[in-house]
């Protein structure tokens, strides 16, 4: 008998080579998004090089005399402001910051809103200032935050401060203020909102200046205005300044206390809160650094406002020349 050949009908034959087209096509969508992913893999590890370049990114040792934790700890003055007169977290973009000492001779001021400064960056987008690390005069260090705003630089370029400026000083809706010397504002950038797109918390102070090159009392919670102010000396005129903090605050110099006899006060501080990490954990230790760091915040500004009741009434008091 004639043997048999067995043949795949041209159906089937043409199936099968469909289904060898899809399973290429899928393959070749696979090697696609693993292209896609490398590449975003590759620009983040060049985002984070270029960042590490900064004294604010994340590094592989700690910074000199600082601890990490966690997270972002929340300090304050133990009191926010009303809502009534600050609240960026309703108005959103129509909030807006005061700028003083503007123009050749500082004459000029001038109010900003976040929506005239996101304008102002490349492609009306906030820029990204990712993996940044946080560092807290009192010894603690919080790695990896993210935040989207805009670099001074651009702010400096859009408002065209005086051109003498030295110091840059900050008042906020609470009742602080703060200066920062010129040379640590060269990497500095206004966070406006955290690395999701949420305006920066409540509890982080909303919009705020951020300085990398120095501890984390230097930038301002609840901004209200900025100053380019021409005397540099201004930046050991701020609230923590006025009680022993050192002018500059840099941490990678360790400039926590001015030199003096405030210097040895700080530092047992620092040494009795230390213990109570040592002791007690992270938990206590958190729970002493706010509480403790309200009280004294709200002493100290208790403190200058009778001061300042008192120097006011020495002045009145003061015979007036002829």
């Amino acid at each position: 008998a004639p043997s048999r050949v067995q043949c795949a009908p041209p159906a089937t034959m043409g199936a099968a080579a469909e289904l060898e087209m899809e399973l290429d096509a899928k393959a070749l969508r696979e090697i696609e998004k693993k292209k896609r992913l490398m590449e975003l893999d590759r620009d983040k590890k060049r985002a984070r090089a270029s960042h590490g370049a900064s004294a604010s990114s994340s590094s592989s040792s700690v910074a000199p005399g600082q601890h990490l934790v966690k997270k972002w700890v929340v300090l304050d003055l133990g009191h926010r402001p009303d809502k009534s007169a600050h609240d960026p977290w309703r108005e959103g973009e129509d909030f807006g910051v005061h700028f003083h000492g503007l123009g050749d001779g500082g004459e000029r001021s001038r109010r900003v809103t976040l929506r005239e400064l996101r304008a102002a960056c490349p492609n009306a987008e906030w820029a990204r200032f990712d993996s940044r690390d946080w560092h807290c005069v009192t010894g603690w260090s919080a790695r990896g935050l993210s935040f989207r705003g805009v670099p001074l630089s651009t702010i400096t370029a859009l408002l065209s401060p005086r051109a003498d400026w030295r110091c840059l000083f900050q008042r906020s809706a609470d009742g602080y203020a703060v200066g920062v010397h010129v040379d640590e504002c060269a990497n500095a950038f206004l966070a406006v909102t955290d690395g999701d797109g949420e305006v920066l918390s409540e509890e982080h102070g909303g919009p705020r200046l951020v300085f990398p090159d120095c501890y984390g009392w230097k930038s301002a919670k609840f901004l209200s205005s900025i100053e380019f102010t021409a005397d540099a000396s201004d930046a050991a005129r701020g609230f923590w300044e006025k009680l022993g903090c050192h002018p500059r605050g840099r941490w990678a110099r360790e400039e926590r206390w001015a030199p003096g006899a405030s210097n040895g006060v700080w530092t047992v501080l620092a040494w009795i809160t230390g213990l109570y990490r040592k002791l007690f954990g992270e938990r206590v230790w958190e729970l002493v650094m706010v509480h403790g760091g309200r009280a004294l915040g709200a002493g100290a500004a208790v403190a200058e406002r009778v001061a300042g009741v008192f120097r006011g009434s020495r002045a009145r008091a003061r015979p007036r020349a002829e």
